[in-house]
């Protein structure tokens, strides 16, 4: 029997390896997950990290190690693609459909909407099938998720909570918010100069359960304002003043 090729070997040397490290992994990062450790600020685009905080034990030394080995199964999950960030959208379910959309105010005072590709025209009868965009369905969904939970007494009744969550969002958002803000402008608009671009997300509320009511009618909802005198900033809006923040 003819010995197998260099090549063969190597590789096969190579998958071992590479099954033997997920059986460390797998069982370990799960659990150091929540084992609080000494975690660094959240860059941009991360809302949450699922990681407990803190410290678990007063010993430095101990302390130290368990950072290492937290931060040695986050980089593993980096590099081969398997950081998770389940949480079964606990503990609010919405039930709301979100749907981003662009409010171009131009020069002259005009106004033209950019509504989102996704957005069904009846939203009780659709059918979605779009392999081709879905990155950017996806990009839209994260930005529109915000109010999936919203109803129409929500900003009356925790107005000073949704101005901290809006907050938040333009904040972490801010670079690919505003980059897809001005994508949208180069792909879609043609008008007049821009004065400024209001991010509002349309909401599609559901029929009451009794059976009896049909769904309400789309409810466009403010996020954020962006102007072209500071192209990577927005000004998030503010439900209990109705202004958008400088």
């Amino acid at each position: 029997m003819s010995p197998r090729p260099l090549r063969h070997r190597i590789a096969s040397y190579l998958l071992g390896g590479f099954v033997c490290i997920q059986i460390v992994y797998l069982p370990l990062a799960n659990i150091f997950q929540r084992v609080p450790r000494r975690m660094p600020p959240l860059p941009d685009e991360v809302l949450v990290r699922l990681q407990r905080e803190g410290q678990a034990t007063s010993s430095e030394p101990v302390q130290s190690t368990i950072d290492a080995i937290g931060s040695a199964t986050d980089r593993w999950g980096e590099l081969t693609a398997q950081s998770q960030g389940w949480s079964l959208f606990a503990p609010r379910f919405g039930t709301a459909g979100t749907f981003l959309t662009l409010q171009v105010t131009a020069s002259d005072g005009t106004t033209t909407e950019l509504r989102s590709r996704f957005e069904p025209v009846d939203p009780d009868d659709y059918i979605r099938f779009d392999l081709a965009h879905y990155r950017l369905f996806y990009r839209e969904m994260s930005f529109a998720l915000i109010y999936w939970t919203w109803d129409a007494d929500s900003f009356a009744t925790r107005g000073e909570e949704w101005r901290d969550v809006i907050c938040e969002y333009a904040t972490t958002f801010r670079r690919s918010l505003s980059t897809y803000v001005r994508w949208r402008l180069a792909e879609e608009y043609s008008g007049p100069p821009v004065r400024d671009v209001r991010v509002v997300v349309r909401v599609l509320l559901p029929p009451k359960p009794d059976g009896t009511s049909t769904r309400p009618e789309p409810v466009a909802v403010p996020m954020a304002k962006w102007v072209p005198e500071r192209p990577d900033r927005l000004a998030a809006f503010d439900p209990v003043t109705g202004r958008f923040s400088d």
